[in-house]
């Protein structure tokens, strides 16, 4: 835009010229808050259901940033303002927060690009539209978050005060851990049943299966030494496509196969790939880049001739083949999909941990293998008939490799080769066992494609397209939803795999069917939809949402395991105690609970410190806690080793910003006491 003049203002800076000052947010600066900025400091039954009258809050830590944009937005010689955050709701959000917040009542114009070519930028300012065009648009991210609120807020607490133990309940948690627990419950009643098959020398296997070795062990001892008849050969040459360029969920998802990193590990060191500029905007659900890119695609391979020299070369002479599959302005939401950046020739030389390596590669991969050709092959099909049973085998023979000439392509057949009418001498038929599996257990790669395509679990096909391109949550917080109920000790991790705790399914349990179904986030998509297009106001929504809760709330129908024998020892037992202090993620305030202490902030925030740790033999006093968040260190006293040693030590707060524990730091030194006087 010109404007090439850096003004710094101590740590926060701008760019200046040609008439522009270009700044930044930096993501949320502002929210509606949590309940204790509306007076709900006491966890109390009688409060509930808290339906405030919603207004905007500093988030805790973003005051100066906030105070930076103010002096901005409300100088004299600024005349407008332009809103260049995301193309969608939640950056109509984020800007309209900031605006409203800081009382600003300039005229607005919105830059709606979802491409960062330089020709997008210039085309977007040379078309800037009028802020009221995406008033609707704003509405509806509006409405969402109060509901949310209103949804998560009520229910956490609730949940929490009827069974005394600390529950986080939101519409999407509510909803994952249901689709966890449905199949465990499935594994768990699955009967395992045996098979045989019956498989001739060449790999043909016999089109029926038995339910006994005697059955499979007579047709194979019937068909050894036979002859056998092809009745049947067809060839037919197929393509298989190549990949469509990474999405978070579809990168996160790899990244699980193949090297078992968590889908929150992944979108971490694709975020730090971002910001050392070899990976574009990682947090994405589109498959695509848009048709401005196009040259931008062709410098990237050019780019990338230090990593594979040979296979740039061969794209770029055979022609980069950016059709539709890749190129689609239609199907881009927010942005593009994840590719390397132009810079990306500076990969050798940038200083990588291992998880980001990975991850650069399977971009890299993924990158090249969707603009080059698809793998053709030949199919042959054939039936052999052998004492009247019919055996099927198929073979894959590869013609061209195309993308898959780098992606372990296993097809071969080139020695098998039969003709309708030719006979084949059987020279031994073998028995195989096998038995029917039970579903597989969800793995995060499962599960995040599950929430990616939600709409498969839907039956209602009028709500079905309202989830389709959006799925359960967005690609930037299915990891910490994952994550979330992992903490909470609802789910938790072995391996690869993800597995229920008894806590999870006992909590699930109790939850009434529509607040944890995906069809209630296919209904509020709809209504929000109504919202955006001008059908509906957002008090039909509201006024729903409220009426849920309160159903609820009123039903007094809490069956899980610990729960309290009645509303009155309920609201005694587990009426919250003062905070312990602040939290280091979001500023709300800590507590105690029976086992952890936790952030009060519902369904949005996960920071956790279980009470009890083997390490010092005991549990953490809420003193050292307060005193651990206040100076991000504390000293222990009154410890005992594995060994049974008494010690003392300092620990600090180990913040991996995923998972929280305290770190030993260093022996402290005992108190001794004096010796008496004689």
């Amino acid at each position: 835009m010109g404007a090439t003049e850096k003004i710094s203002e101590g740590k926060r800076f701008y760019w200046h010229g040609n008439g522009y000052i270009v700044t930044n947010a930096i993501g949320h600066l502002v929210s509606i808050g949590y309940p204790e900025d509306y007076g709900y400091k006491k966890w109390s039954l009688k409060d509930l259901p808290m339906i405030p009258d919603f207004k905007l809050f500093p988030i805790n830590g973003y005051g100066s940033q906030i105070a930076f944009l103010k002096n901005l937005f409300l100088r004299n010689d600024v005349t407008e303002i332009i809103n260049a955050c995301d193309a969608g709701r939640e950056g109509e959000c984020i800007f309209r927060y900031i605006y409203q917040y800081i009382g600003c009542t300039k005229p607005v114009k919105r830059l709606w690009i979802s491409s960062l070519t330089d020709e997008a930028i210039k085309d977007g300012m040379d078309n800037l539209m009028d802020s009221s065009v995406f008033d609707n648009m704003y509405r509806a991210g509006y409405a969402r978050a109060k509901s949310d609120w209103i949804f998560g807020m009520n229910l956490s607490r609730y949940y929490s005060l009827k069974t005394d133990q600390h529950h986080k309940s939101g519409r999407v948690k509510n909803t994952v851990l249901n689709i966890i627990a449905e199949r465990e419950a499935q594994i768990a009643a699955f009967e395992k049943k045996p098979y045989f098959k019956v498989v001739l020398d060449n790999g043909a296997e016999c089109s029926r299966t038995f339910d006994t070795r005697e059955e499979a062990e007579a047709v194979a001892n019937k068909c050894s030494g036979k002859e056998a008849v092809v009745c049947f050969a067809v060839g037919e040459e197929k393509k298989e496509n190549r990949p469509l360029l990474h999405s978070l969920t579809s990168l996160q998802r790899e990244a699980n196969d193949i090297y078992g990193m968590t889908a929150a590990a992944t979108l971490k060191a694709a975020q730090s790939l971002y910001e050392k500029k070899l990976l574009t905007y990682p947090r994405t659900d589109s498959c695509c880049i848009s048709e401005d890119m196009k040259p931008y695609a062709e410098s990237v391979v050019k780019c990338l001739a230090s990593y594979d020299k040979e296979r740039t070369d061969k794209l770029l002479s055979q022609g980069l083949n950016l059709d539709k599959r890749v190129v689609n302005n239609e199907k881009i939401t927010d942005h593009h999909a994840i590719i390397p950046t132009n810079l990306i020739g500076w990969l050798d030389s940038s200083d990588l941990n291992e998880e980001e390596k990975k991850v650069v590669l399977l971009v890299i991969n993924r990158f090249l293998s969707a603009l080059d050709m698809p793998y053709t092959y030949l199919e042959k099909r054939y039936e052999f008939e052998v004492e009247g049973e019919i055996f099927k085998l198929t073979t894959k023979l590869p013609i061209e490799l195309g993308w898959r000439a780098y992606n372990n392509c296993r097809d071969t057949g080139a020695m098998i080769s039969y003709d309708k009418g030719q006979a084949v001498l059987v020279n031994s038929a073998e028995v195989r066992e096998c038995s029917t599996k039970p579903p597989a257990h969800f793995t995060e790669a499962s599960l995040l494609a599950v929430m990616e395509n939600i709409d498969r679990r839907i039956d209602d096909k009028d709500l079905k397209p309202f989830v389709k391109e959006r799925g359960l949550g967005t690609p930037a917080t299915r990891a910490s939803i994952i994550e979330g109920l992992i903490s909470a000790k609802y789910i938790y991790r072995k391996k690869k795999q993800l597995y229920i705790t008894d806590f999870g399914k006992n909590y699930v349990n109790a939850l009434p069917e529509n607040i944890k179904s995906p069809e209630l986030t296919a209904h509020w998509e709809q209504m929000l939809s109504d919202i955006e297009s001008g059908k509906c106001g957002e008090e039909d929504f509201m006024g729903e949402i409220i009426k849920n809760v309160n159903d609820v709330i009123e039903s007094e129908e809490v069956t899980v395991d610990t729960a309290a024998e009645d509303m009155e020892d309920a609201d005694t037992a587990a009426e919250q105690p003062v905070e312990i202090g602040k939290c280091p993620w979001c500023g709300s305030p800590i507590r105690e609970g029976k086992k952890a202490f936790f952030c009060s902030n519902g369904e949005d925030c996960d920071f956790f410190i279980y009470k009890h740790d083997k390490r010092i033999g005991r549990n953490y006093k809420a003193a050292e806690i307060s005193e651990l968040l206040a100076n991000g260190k504390v000293t222990l006293r009154n410890c005992t080793s594995s060994k049974g040693n008494k010690y003392a030590a300092v620990f600090e707060l180990d913040d991996s910003g995923e998972y929280v524990n305290l770190k030993f730091v260093e022996y402290a030194k005992t108190r001794r006491r004096k010796p008496k006087e004689e």
